[in-house]
């Protein structure tokens, strides 16, 4: 195997790349009983509408909102390992190939933001259709209050993959740079 030229991430960067891809999943088990009707300390409204579409299509909507989130959350390992360096070679077209920080990081910075946003929106009330402060309610703050370090911790370690796969010519003293040899 051929040794990489990148830098490695740090130890702190793994921990908050593991933290933004575990974040989602919390809220997304919560969500599973739901397909079934439990009302997991929704109020009867918010129930009532969602048992008003038929088992398939609430299956279909709350497990694909698990595995999208879940799924992109993941991808953040990518800028801690060697596959956010390299397409792995099982892929067509662009298998072994470096992977374009211009393709990565504004995705990922994207992502951050989006995640941010979201994650703000759990902090500062979402969502204000619970039927009482009870243990339900606490049970999905619980779940979703992990949602709220998905973003940062995606936009930092995205700042560190960007510093380590800058191009060596950037890294060089600004005086290298105007001297021909």
């Amino acid at each position: 195997m051929k040794k990489s030229a990148i830098p490695p991430a740090s130890p702190l960067m793994v921990h908050l790349a593991h933290l933004s891809a575990l974040s989602p999943v919390l809220s997304s088990l919560w969500r599973l009983p739901l397909i079934f009707g439990a009302s997991m300390g929704l109020d009867d409204a918010s129930v009532d509408d969602m048992m008003s579409h038929p088992w398939w299509m609430r299956a279909g909507y709350l497990i694909g909102l698990g595995v999208l989130s879940d799924g992109l959350a993941f991808l953040a390992l990518g800028l801690v390992r060697s596959w956010g360096e390299t397409f792995p070679r099982w892929l067509p077209v662009v298998g072994g190939r470096p992977v374009p920080v211009l393709f990565a990081a504004p995705l990922a910075l994207l992502g951050g933001l989006g995640a941010t946003l979201f994650g703000m929106a759990v902090v500062f009330g979402f969502p204000s259709n619970v039927d009482a402060w009870d243990g339900w309610a606490v049970l999905m703050y619980a779940c979703y209050a992990p949602l709220a370090f998905w973003g940062p911790s995606l936009i930092a370690v995205t700042i560190d993959y960007i510093r380590r796969r800058r191009s060596p010519v950037l890294l060089r003293p600004v005086d290298q740079l105007t001297t021909l040899h």
